[in-house]
């Protein structure tokens, strides 16, 4: 179907619509409006006028509540570089995009087609859209981007599954300066979901004119090898990566540019990381105003994250989610929400369960690693946690005791794999780790096969309380059925190392893909490296068997099974092929879930408006990204905004 079609269909009933057209009086009467700070600069002859920055057809975005009003600072806090990722949720502009229905629709491609094989994807682009510095975006710059980014094989050395599915690159067709054709060797039914993922933005954020010149096809030998020395790196490749790096590009350089609504002034990691207006930003609303309403981003540096809840109850955090979610900190805002300064909009999770136990298969300790390879263990461990004690403590027993299922919204559910080993049951645990032969000693603690004491670590990152919580009931409880386990709590930094090296024993982490199960499978079989139970496996299926570690052959079938999903265009039998996937996961418990948090919040400012009231929280959807932050506003000057 059409893209213009499906777009109707999607968002034609829904009260926050974009849409695709032009304002036929709008231009005909040069009506549209710039913030004050745009028209100075344009008197001022920095930029051009407003007719000259904005495509001959704008986007228009409906705001949620009324009209906005220019101006005002958004304050944020942030812990530093590696939380940056909160940032990015704010500055969504993929090629298409989620609604906040959760439905794929237009963005910088106006429209679309698929052939009825499924193979073939044809884009157009909205035209007329300009990078931050005043220069075309057209099908060029997405050309640049796969030839010769991601078809270089000195700057990429693998190519992402989500763009070779089958292990075969597509072939790229420029049509036009404006439309482009993706040509799959195999059906790929969910690709247009994939390109609205975060993770697609890569294909919209690589400025062929600005990056030419560290790139080695283009640039000036000389030149290249100045800028080489300059940056001290160690080559052209290491120098390109550097700069066309999203953290890099978004966060670290003032200069790099971007498509998105507001641009860094003051780059991260500062006290203060400032982003300002785009003055070329693409989309307007009903009434010609050209948008961010809101002038400037700010966040500040804090060094520990309990400090964010405490500038959230002051008042001192106009909107965020990141950082607040705990039950704890949930408390402690609902008891604070009558101050009036902030109120509390909920976000539905997508995850399947609020931490899960990932039992590290890939482990570096052949005896550990044949330990935790053995479902007996898995499905023991699941016997012996309290959920409820869990619930009751860390939820205010508002959540709810599950596995890492699918959730009931998803079309890929399943009741017993919900439900399964999920009873408390300390006897069925020990009659498991006795069978596997795992003795105890006369102190009751449970020994290896060579004699030692079975001892493991339970990684938690540090930051985030309710997780630290749940990771001492979980210790508690298995201490009594003999294994000793020891809370490991560390930085994120620290964190990801370990995990993504295989170093970890058993890590906890939120069941991400409770819904959006084909787009982010990590815990259903190892998908990638964030499959923290098989991080070594997922890096085998991702760079199609030349790193990581191969699987078993019961693994690998998942993997096989999912490949075939891929290139099914048949909703029905997806979900057959997925509840194979999905029988397996029962049978082995890769992963044990331990309960379904409550909705956590954002916190929003009484002052700033058209921020919905509710929305989804996810990673595939980078909320408030869908929300469209662009329409964020403040009311005037009288509540506060400067």
């Amino acid at each position: 179907m059409p893209g213009w079609l499906s777009r109707k269909k999607l968002t034609g009933s829904v009260p926050f619509t974009l849409f695709f057209f032009l304002l036929f009086f709008l231009t005909c009467a040069n009506a549209f409006n710039e913030a004050p700070s745009l028209s100075k600069a344009v008197k001022a002859g920095t930029i051009p006028s407003i007719e000259n920055r904005l495509p001959p057809q704008p986007v228009i975005v409906t705001p949620f509540d009324k009209i906005g009003h220019y101006g005002g600072v958004w304050r944020c806090a942030y812990t530093g570089l590696s939380d940056l990722v909160g940032v990015r949720r704010i500055l969504y502009e993929p090629l298409v995009r989620w609604s906040p229905q959760f439905q794929v629709v237009p963005n910088l491609a106006e429209s679309w087609e698929m052939d009825e094989s499924g193979q073939i994807y044809t884009f157009h682009l909205v035209k007329g859209i300009r990078w931050s510095d005043g220069e075309p975006f057209t099908v060029d710059d997405i050309m640049f981007y796969f030839e010769d980014i991601l078809f270089n094989k000195e700057l990429t050395t693998s190519i992402p599954n989500w763009l070779s599915p089958d292990g075969d690159p597509p072939k790229v067709v420029k049509i036009d300066d404006y439309s482009f054709r993706v040509e799959f060797s195999k059906p790929y039914a969910i690709f247009l979901q994939e390109l609205a993922c975060p993770y697609a933005m890569e294909l919209v954020t690589k400025p062929k004119h600005y990056l030419k010149k560290f790139h080695k096809k283009y640039a000036d030998p000389t030149q290249l090898e100045q800028l080489i020395k300059k940056r001290h790196a160690t080559n052209w490749v290491k120098l390109f990566q550097d700069v066309s790096g999203l953290r890099h590009a978004m966060f670290v350089s003032s200069k790099y540019p971007s498509l998105c609504a507001w641009i860094t002034k003051v780059p991260a990691p500062s006290k203060r990381f400032v982003m300002e207006r785009n003055p070329y930003y693409w989309k307007i609303d009903p009434e010609g105003n050209q948008l961010p309403y809101i002038e400037t981003v700010v966040h500040e540096l804090v060094t520990d994250p309990k400090t964010i809840v405490l500038k959230a109850i002051a008042g001192e955090i106009d909107m965020q989610g990141r950082h607040l979610g705990s039950m704890q900190n949930t408390v402690l805002l609902l008891a604070s929400e009558g101050n009036g300064k902030f109120r509390l909009v909920p976000k539905t999770l997508s995850a399947s369960v609020g931490i899960l136990l990932a039992p590290n298969i890939n482990h570096k300790d052949p005896i550990i690693k044949a330990i935790f390879s053995d479902k007996r263990f898995r499905i023991a461990l699941s016997y012996a946690v309290n959920r409820t004690e869990i619930n009751k403590i860390v939820c205010r027993d508002k959540g709810t005791p599950r596995q890492a299922a699918p959730l009931k919204d998803s079309e890929f559910y399943s009741a017993s794999y919900e439900k399964a080993y999920t009873d408390f049951d300390p006897a069925k645990a020990n009659a498991l780790l006795d069978e596997m032969g795992l003795k105890t000693s006369k102190d009751g603690k449970r020994l290896r096969p060579d004699g030692a004491p079975l001892q493991i670590s339970l990684d938690v990152v540090a930051s985030m309380s309710g997780w630290v919580d749940t990771a001492e009931i979980v210790a508690s409880n298995l201490k009594k059925v003999g294994i000793d386990a020891e809370i490991k709590s560390e930085t994120m930094e620290l964190f990801r190392q370990r995990t993504q090296n295989a170093t970890h024993d058993i890590a906890l982490w939120p069941g991400d893909g409770g819904l959006e199960c084909l787009l982010d499978p990590r815990w259903y079989f190892p998908y990638s490296s964030e499959s923290l139970n098989a991080p070594l496996f997922g890096l085998w299926f991702q760079s199609k068997g030349s790193r990581g570690e191969e699987p078993p052959p019961e693994i690998n079938d998942q993997m096989k099974t999912y490949s075939d999903i891929l290139k099914t265009v048949s909703s029905e039998k997806q979900r057959e092929l997925f509840k194979k996937i999905i029988e397996s996961d029962e049978k082995n418990l890769w992963v044990i879930g331990l309960v379904q948090d409550p909705p956590d919040y954002y916190v929003v400012s009484k002052r700033m408006f058209n921020v919905p009231k509710r929305d989804i929280q996810s990673w595939i959807y980078p909320n408030p990204g869908p929300i469209h932050p662009e329409q964020f506003s403040f009311e005037p000057k009288r509540f506060g905004v400067k």
